[in-house]
């Protein structure tokens, strides 16, 4: 069969929906604009291979499908949606599909945090136990005893920081990055590392967070881990507000995001997406437990992991730091503030995640292959993922429901390589 019959044949399967035809929202400032792509410069032939890029992990089973989103000098050029939100494959991804964003939520709690460094609520360099006395007298990890989980330690040099929180410098763990020691240290205290249905505040975990071992120095290394969950309360603290309740007054509202938050009403359930599992045998398994955004005890705001949402509305999150802290009139940082966030904020510490350096919640293209110098990104453990390139004026959005699936790098260079052989200019 042709390659182009096949693509029409799977167009209609699995209604995929080009943005293109679709008319402009009528709400005063059209939050969502739209316009073909070969008016803001990139060619929509070469966008439509996006489509039949994600068919292709879908067929392989690597993937239950994807929500894309491209946008270049603030218009959406490219959607489509490409595959089925539920394991009988009855029901296809749309536009509307809540996608749980796992660590996309770090970006946004940390221009939280740079809201009130701006009003004076937070200090950078204010140590973590101004706001978590916890912090106060931190410890570090000498020895693990992995057959009773116990442990030795020493009192740290120094006391983590806010600047530290932001850049992932403070020493704070996750569990998953390396199981038989701090997973098994944070399980043995009731830490989440996710958004669960645990009857927990992020007060609560925080405040034994603080008890719990460092792995290195505050300052010594780049560790990924609990450092925006521990940001989240100082949020809290600083601002005298819940972390949800902040962020739908200081950001979302304001951005005019209507479905991106920690919790949901039941009634959208049928918005949400399934979570998938890869399976040794190649296949992907329901997730057991992973509705958490519409049910459970609804608690745990989760700094680092917990937000859920659309595609499009995650977009106008970018779109707004692409602006220097502005969409639509509404501000939510000064422009100094939104640059300072994607430069790099770690000095002479090695990143160890390719090559990039790190700011203030985003790591920062530094020789990448593919993106130019300055891209600053992030993702998340359901295989979701986002860039946003100054050089280009361009923001792209991928959300796919596969929780630490092993094929992320591969869609994702799969992504980068359509996209930017997209531009024409």
């Amino acid at each position: 069969m042709k390659l182009s019959s096949l693509t029409l044949i799977l167009t209609s399967l699995f209604l995929i929906t080009s943005c293109t035809t679709e008319k402009k929202e009528d709400t005063g400032y059209e939050k969502f604009q739209l316009d073909a792509p070969e008016v803001m410069g990139m060619n929509s032939d070469s966008l439509a291979k996006i489509d039949e890029m994600v068919m292709e992990f879908v067929y392989a089973n690597k993937y239950p499908g994807a929500v894309t989103l491209v946008a270049r000098k603030g218009k959406i050029v490219y959607e489509s949606e490409v595959g089925w939100s539920d394991t009988a494959k009855t029901i296809p991804y749309r536009k509307d599909h809540l996608f749980r964003m796992a660590s996309m939520t770090k970006p946004i709690v940390s221009v939280a945090a740079m809201q009130l460094v701006e009003t004076g609520q937070i200090r950078l360099d204010d140590p973590v136990g101004k706001y978590i006395p916890s912090f106060n007298e931190t410890e570090l990890l000498t020895e693990f005893n992995p057959e009773d989980t116990t442990w030795t330690s020493k009192p740290t040099k120094t006391i983590p920081t806010v600047r530290q929180l932001l850049t992932h410098t403070a020493g704070v763990p996750y569990g998953f990055m390396n199981p038989p020691v701090n997973g098994a240290i944070l399980a043995k205290h009731g830490i989440p590392e996710l958004s669960t249905h645990l009857d927990i505040t992020i007060e609560e975990a925080m405040n034994k967070i603080g008890d719990l071992p460092l792995m290195h120095e505050p300052g010594a290394q780049w560790m990924y881990g609990l450092n925006t969950d521990v940001l989240g309360r100082v949020v809290e603290v600083a601002s005298g507000q819940l972390l949800d309740d902040y962020i739908r007054e200081h950001i979302t509202e304001p951005l005019g995001i209507e479905y991106l938050d920690f919790y949901f009403d039941d009634s959208l359930n049928k918005n949400l997406t399934d979570l998938y599992l890869p399976q040794p045998d190649s296949t992907l398994a329901l997730a057991v437990g992973a509705d958490y955004p519409v049910n459970g005890t609804k608690t745990y705001l989760s700094g680092g992991a917990g937000m859920t949402g659309t595609a499009r509305d995650y977009f106008l999150f970018c779109q707004a730091i692409l602006n220097d802290g502005e969409l639509g009139g509404a501000r939510i940082l000064n422009a100094e503030t939104a640059q300072s966030m994607h430069i790099d904020q770690i000095d002479t510490i090695t990143y160890p995640w390719g090559p990039a350096r790190f700011g203030f919640g985003f790591d920062i293209s530094d020789g990448h292959p593919v993106r130019p110098d300055g891209t600053y990104s992030w993702g998340g453990a359901f295989s979701t993922t986002f860039w946003i390139d100054p050089v280009n004026d361009l923001v792209v959005v991928q959300l796919r429901q596969v929780l630490f699936s092993p094929f992320d790098q591969e869609i994702n260079s799969a992504l980068e390589q359509i996209v930017y052989g997209a531009i024409m200019e």
